[in-house]
């Protein structure tokens, strides 16, 4: 982006992209750019724009103010801290995670909650975006490719996506890809925007995307169309499962003392068992079956029949998933499936999982049988192929300068020496397992252990936010629950599967709330119903950092006001989408008295020594017994004055980056400003980086998980191959052990129509929501998009406003009649904050926030928290609602 700038002021910005063609062949990413970001400089004086430091006058959400000095506010906040740790411990302070937050936001205020040992919820699950059917399958969630891989799939498949408004900077190579003759296929309910840049459109029934890929699957099967090398060695379906139990047959089974952890196939060349490799996913000499039932005799003497897991599968698909009984489910015509089946199994297939995928009660069963499709095709680790979420990582710079206790290379360089001997301890623990394995098992003890403040939310939800009730409603949840959620719950905490993460635990109040880089009260589901009512009476004070005035910060006691886009350097978020490392400059200075996080931190820092001193109050004693000093925490935090802008923080992270062969070595934020951007070379040391397991070539796209298909290296699962049959017993229980489609509850109540969302087009979550530049390209206000024979059944005419109602709420919104959506939908588009509405409530205060009791499984190989993955989390679509007139009230009325 380039930016003009007259004495001070930004004039305007455009697109500026200078891209290189990586790839020969391929189209280079520009321009890079969409409407949000040629108008964001609207962004910086608007109407909502925060310019003094607040201090709540009236009751919460009232909106009455005072403006008051920095100093008077980093008082009040240092106090409020100090007073929660004497009285509750520094657990009782907890900083909400949110999709804006930048490097300032980790590296200036996030660092001073660490050292305070205060928690920090884990973003995936406050924005709803982890993928548990991705996880279930390869052991993380985070895999992709580069985005312009796209160009090299025979076959592109859309589904709970709507790309053109979701990618759009990156989009044209959905339209490049046609033109050398890629098919594109949308699924979706409605016929979205996205629909006229496909070849097909297969309308389908909200919540059923399970039932066309496991249609497609039965055809693959049946025809003999699956790659049959692929199957045995990259999955887990020749492994073999006891017909008496449901459950893998293992080494416990056949030995006293016998590892848990060791599976079996039966081996056609001998007749016989076979171990499968722990180290590798090369079979060898062996030739596992795929089919086939076999007697086995136990250490006990007893023999049971075991067969492998593919037949299972066979079984499962032919009796439940034929074109015929999956078309009555999801809509789609049989002779589709059919088509769609033997095309995947002949072309390179792409898919992009979209983010409803990941807020659907069962989106997991959908992700898993979208994967399952292309697990029996070969297709993921190759150019052209895989399944695509989202993921961050290369950029290991600021997780090495935020590590060290002093500045420079030496001080780089021993971190990471010191990291590479715990990282050799870890795997000394299992010699079987990869530098990836290890990873994530160091990360997921620095959690339990609590060296890690990020903790998964739904336990704070649930005991202090009031989402027991809510989640415990058999007419809202999984009517396949043979319990209570309750009974899962205290199970699941019995076993100790999340031993060291259930914090803050029910005797721990919250005392103080931070809200930073998010807007909890628009993001979390049921935020106004919930949080206002059973959280906020609890909190002692809550303060919102941010640079607008949101829903969340209306309803805080201390507004901290800091500088926006463009008021100071940063750098954007690095993902496997782009390579890039991209660094933006300062080129205006924040308005009035914002300023950045990084300078709220280091006041804040010098505020608690100040405040600690006048109490006498040196160091404390946190949950995990650790001392903490209060003394030098601002020399701790800049490095004993070694770091006193962002600019020469930033310096530090590039140098401290080349380190980890993510970055050319001789790379500097001098050079990488020149330069504007600099692709990575390497995936770098974090574990987000190892989940890729790809090598980055110079001049060549990128595919995820071509360590697993060219180097055989195995996956980091219980059973290290892709898994598409999970016997955990809840699994089991719930019907679940392979993929299968399940109707979504009837979350909300028992109404007739079902409400879905999805990103705008118009903002970034709701940064933009207000910029009156993007309220010019649509109707300028929120609005509900309804079918006209729904409406014509209720009386509602276009533009009017309605009332939308369950059983937990309702809220107040004109209707938008399109024949685009199907009878029985209604869809509010995700972004808008709450105070856009009348009466100040949105969809998402509808939204009852279930999250689906399964996820609470552990002790079970990849079952297991660690940081943004395994955990259960809030979903919102398809939730069941009605709409009806407002008496005598007809056209748009102002919000």
């Amino acid at each position: 982006m380039r930016v003009y700038v007259r004495d001070g002021e930004i004039v305007r910005e455009e697109q500026a992209a200078t891209f290189q063609t990586i790839e020969k062949g391929v189209p280079d990413y520009n321009p890079m750019g969409c409407q949000k970001g040629v108008a964001w400089s609207q962004t910086l004086h608007g109407q909502d724009r925060l310019l003094h430091p607040l201090r709540r006058a009236g009751e919460r959400g009232e909106g009455k103010w005072d403006e008051i000095s920095w100093d008077e506010a980093l008082t009040e906040v240092a106090d409020s801290f100090l007073d929660a740790i004497e009285k509750a411990g520094p657990e009782s302070i907890i900083r909400l995670s949110g999709a804006e937050a930048g490097t300032w936001t980790s590296a200036g205020f996030g660092r001073v909650m660490g050292m305070l040992g205060s928690l920090s919820t884990d973003v995936n699950a406050e924005i709803n975006d982890f993928s548990p059917g991705i996880y279930i399958t390869f052991g993380k969630f985070n895999i992709c490719s580069s985005l312009d891989d796209e160009f090299h799939a025979e076959l592109v498949l859309f589904f709970q996506a709507n790309h053109m408004y979701t990618v759009i900077a990156t989009a044209h190579y959905t339209a490049e890809a046609r033109y050398q003759g890629t098919e594109i296929v949308l699924f979706a309910p409605d016929c979205s925007p996205s629909h006229i840049h496909a070849d097909y459109y297969y309308p389908v029934r909200m919540g059923s995307d399970a039932a066309w890929a496991l249609g497609a699957s039965q055809v693959i099967i049946d025809e003999g169309l699956y790659k049959e090398q692929f199957v045995k060695e990259q999955t887990d379906l020749p492994l073999l499962v006891r017909l008496d139990s449901g459950r893998f047959l293992r080494k416990s089974d056949l030995e006293e003392d016998g590892s848990d952890d060791q599976f079996y196939a039966w081996d056609s060349a001998t007749d016989s068992l076979a171990a499968a490799s722990k180290t590798t996913l090369r079979w060898g000499k062996v030739k596992p079956a795929l089919e086939g039932r076999h007697r086995v005799r136990l250490k006990d003497g007893s023999r049971v029949t075991v067969a492998p897991a593919f037949e299972l599968l066979r079984q499962h698909l032919n009796r439940n998933y034929t074109p015929e009984k999956a078309s009555k489910i999801c809509g789609v015509n049989p002779d589709q499936i059919r088509s769609l089946g033997r095309k995947v199994a002949s072309k390179r297939t792409l898919v992009w999982a979209g983010g409803t995928s990941l807020k659907y009660y069962h989106g997991d069963l959908m992700v898993r049988s979208v994967t399952l499709m292309l697990g029996l095709t070969g297709n993921w680790g190759r150019k052209g192929t895989g399944i695509t979420c989202w993921s961050v990582g290369f950029f290991d710079g600021p997780g090495i300068t935020g590590q060290k206790a002093r500045p420079g290379r030496r001080a780089a360089r021993d971190l990471l020496r010191r990291r590479a001997e715990i990282v050799n301890e870890v795997k000394a623990l299992d010699e079987t397992w990869t530098d990836e394995m290890a990873g994530i098992e160091m990360a997921h003890r620095a959690a339990s252990m609590g060296a890690i403040p990020m903790i998964p939310p739904a336990f704070f939800w649930y005991y202090h936010c009031g989402y027991r009730e809510r989640w415990n409603n058999r007419e809202w949840g999984d009517p396949t629950m043979k319990r209570s959620f309750d009974e899962y719950f205290a199970e699941a905490l019995a076993n100790g599967w999340w031993e060291g993460v259930v914090r803050p635990g029910p005797d721990t109040p919250p005392r103080v709330l931070l809200q930073a880089g998010g807007n909890t009260l628009r993001r979390v589901r049921g935020g106004g119903t919930q949080l206002l009512r059973n959280l906020w009476p609890k909190l002692d004070k809550i303060i919102t950092l941010d640079w607008r005035m949101s829903t969340t910060a209306r309803w805080s006691d201390i507004v901290l006001p800091v500088a926006n886009e463009y008021e100071a350097p940063n750098f954007h978020l690095s993902t496997p989408h782009m390579l890039l490392l991209i660094h933006s400059e300062q080129v205006a200075k924040p308005p009035a008295e914002a300023k950045t996080e990084w300078e709220v931190g280091v006041l804040l820092a010098k505020k608690l020594e100040q405040r600690a001193k006048k109490r006498g109050l040196k160091e404390f004693t946190d949950a995990q017994g650790n001392t903490r000093s209060l003394q030098g925490m601002c020399d701790r935090l800049t490095m004993n004055g070694a770091f006193t802008t962002e600019e020469s923080i930033a310096a530090e992270m590039v140098r401290d980056g080349t380190l980890t062969d993510s970055l050319p070595d001789d790379m500097s934020l001098a050079k990488l400003k020149k330069q504007g951007y600099q692709r990575f070379i390497g995936l770098g040391l974090s574990v987000l980086d190892l989940n890729q397991a790809s090598d980055i070539k110079p001049d060549e796209t990128f595919a995820h998980s071509t360590w697993n298909t060219q180097k055989k290296m195995p996956y980091p699962t219980l059973t290290r191959r892709a898994q598409f049959y999970i016997d955990h017993p809840w699994f089991l229980e719930a019907g679940e052990e392979l993929p299968a489609h399940k109707e979504n509850p009837k979350m909300g109540g028992d109404y007739p129509l079902g409400l879905t969302s999805g990103h705008n087009r118009w903002s970034i979550h709701s940064m933009n929501i207000t910029n009156r530049m993007m309220l010019q390209t649509h109707r300028g206000q929120p609005h509900l998009v309804m079918s006209p024979q729904d409406a014509q059944a209720r009386g509602i005419e276009d533009n009017e406003e309605v009332r939308v109602y369950n059983d937990v709420s309702d809220f107040l919104v004109p209707v938008k009649l399109s024949p685009s959506v199907r009878p029985g939908q209604v869809i509010c588009y995700n972004g808008w904050d709450p105070y856009q509405f009348r009466g100040w409530r949105g969809p998402m205060d509808l939204e009852p926030g279930m999250v689906k009791w399964l996820h609470l499984a552990g002790g079970y190989g990849h079952l297991r928290y660690w940081p943004i993955q395994w955990q259960p989390t809030p979903v919102d679509r398809a939730v069941r609602v009605d709409v009806e007139k407002l008496d005598g009230t007809r056209g748009a009325t102002s919000s």
